[in-house]
């Protein structure tokens, strides 16, 4: 299966661009879900939601519709791992547990730039987060996009973030069986611009392709400014429903 999404959904330059006039900000959820089948949260890097929240975002959504969540920075953003690191971790995941298990699709991973390749640290990462979840990880320092780092991943069953975040270039690598994913960060600069049909279209060949070597492929896109992310994402899943 193919989903195909945005990074979040509440953003005020979408009133009127993708949201029409007349549909309040508390019924974007239900807009959204009408269109999208999943949707990845940003907003759990900053801050976790209240069980009330989620699960109100639960009970927003059809049943079919799958939830990606982003691992808070208070645990990913660390160039070591204190003590107390295990103690945000049991906190972040006693609010994961709010979403049922059938709505949370997996727990994306972000790395920042400035964290560079550190295998013990990637392996001890890894062990310190629980095992009943799926997770992406996605590495903004080229250091890592090596043979041993997609080792790692493999042994583990953690998927790779295939991502274009500008200045780099990602290997397409499929690291786990049960999913592959792939975040548009913008076609003109980080989070801003359209991307042209002409790179959709060579995109939807390449997630076609990814598509026959795990059994899920989820597609976001982060270009949020002047809602090019809904835009895009529908045009994208045109074309691979053609």
């Amino acid at each position: 299966m193919i989903r195909i999404g945005t990074s979040g959904w509440v953003y005020g330059d979408w009133r009127d661009r993708f949201y029409p006039k007349g549909v309040p900000q508390r019924r974007w959820l239900a807009y959204y879900a009408e269109r999208f089948d999943t949707v990845e949260l940003n907003a759990t890097t900053y801050r976790l939601p209240t069980m009330a929240q989620v699960q109100l975002w639960c009970e927003s959504v059809p049943p079919q519709f799958r939830y990606t969540v982003k691992l808070s920075r208070l645990i990913t953003h660390r160039r070591d791992l204190p003590e107390r690191i295990d103690r945000f971790i049991a906190n972040y995941f006693e609010r994961a547990a709010c979403f049922t298990p059938e709505k949370l699709a997996q727990i994306l991973v972000q790395f920042p730039p400035y964290l560079k390749r550190d295998d013990a640290h990637l392996e001890t990462f890894l062990r310190k987060l629980p095992p009943e979840y799926h997770y992406v990880v996605e590495f903004r320092n080229a250091s890592w996009f090596a043979p041993d780092i997609a080792d790692i991943l493999r042994r583990r069953n953690v998927a790779f973030c295939i991502h274009d975040y500008p200045g780099m270039r990602v290997p397409p690598w499929i690291t786990s069986n049960a999913t592959a994913y792939v975040r548009f960060h913008g076609a003109a600069g980080l989070y801003v611009g359209s991307y042209s049909r002409r790179s959709l279209r060579r995109w939807a060949d390449k997630i076609a392709e990814l598509a026959t070597q795990a059994n899920d492929v989820y597609v976001y896109f982060n270009n949020d400014t002047a809602a090019a992310a809904p835009h895009d994402a529908a045009a994208l899943r045109k074309m691979l429903l053609a």
